[in-house]
């Protein structure tokens, strides 16, 4: 062997050792396959949504989806997640059903309240992240409508775990989520827009754009997503591409984690890992 195949032979055998090491750092602290009606246990929902196992797979849909999905047939609203189309037919369905109690679904600002109810957040309760982590998951949209998030890092603004009884009530508005706590959101899925979006809580400040899990006219398809944490950069992967990349000066030092939908939106999860990185 002369020194060029040496050479060669230490750049692969370094290059060899180098993948090894990086992803024995990884180790999973969850794996969630939805094969087990049990594991659904782990989950709590806030606002108008329902977690259940369907087929072993997690679905994930608002309360006042099937109205939704009945008004997007008909034509009477479109699947583009715009409010203003939908926001009649829900609010009357949810005061029907709340009675004076649909104001807790109202953001009460200096102007007149707006309505902003129908959607729900769902934490998981028992697995928290480390300093450094990632949250695989595979996705299958159920519904054409947008928007699908994962909230991640999440705490009260003085770091309390988001569980805790001194936070306020939440119900699933955006705000509750955007304002009154600390966390990172990424949004997908979104037929019209195809493009992911990293916002940082408190402020709902937009970070990061990149490319979306939808990229064609089949909006059906089933992506494997990936959102990890290491050394204060955040990174969006789908398929193991990676989508965007954020670098915060100031990471957040919460814990929580979870996925929020809107009204109109409905899907599928599987396979969900929670991994520590070293």
């Amino acid at each position: 062997m002369n020194m060029k195949q040496v050479s060669i032979f230490l750049i692969l055998l370094f290059a060899y050792c180098g993948a090894y090491s990086q992803s024995s750092k990884e180790t999973i602290s969850a794996f969630y396959t939805f094969d087990n009606e049990e594991e659904i246990a782990d989950w709590l929902v806030e606002g108008e949504g329902k977690a259940y196992i369907e087929n072993g797979k997690l679905i994930l849909e608002p309360l006042f989806f099937p109205l939704m999905e009945t008004l997007m047939k008909a034509g009477a609203i479109s699947d583009d997640n715009r409010m203003k189309e939908y926001e009649p037919y829900l609010y009357a369905a949810m005061k029907a059903k709340y009675g004076k109690d649909v104001r807790n679904y109202f953001l009460l600002g200096k102007g007149k309240p707006v309505f902003m109810g129908g959607h729900f957040n769902v934490w998981n309760r028992r697995i928290r992240t480390s300093d450094n982590f990632a949250i695989e998951f595979d996705f299958t949209p159920l519904s054409p409508a947008p928007l699908h998030m994962l909230m991640f890092c999440g705490s009260g603004l003085e770091g309390e775990s988001v569980f805790d009884a001194s936070l306020p009530a939440r119900y699933g508005v955006e705000d509750e989520t955007m304002y009154d706590m600390a966390m990172y959101r990424v949004s997908f899925f979104h037929k019209s827009r195809r493009k992911a979006n990293l916002r940082r809580a408190p402020g709902k400040i937009m970070v990061a754009q990149g490319a979306d899990v939808v990229v064609s006219e089949d909006w059906t398809t089933t992506s494997r997503c990936r959102v990890e944490r290491i050394d204060g950069t955040v990174r969006f992967l789908i398929n193991g591409k990676e989508s965007f990349s954020f670098k915060d000066e100031q990471p957040l030092k919460g814990d929580n984690w979870g996925f929020r939908l809107m009204a109109c939106a409905k899907g599928a999860y599987d396979n969900i890992k929670v991994l520590t990185i070293k």
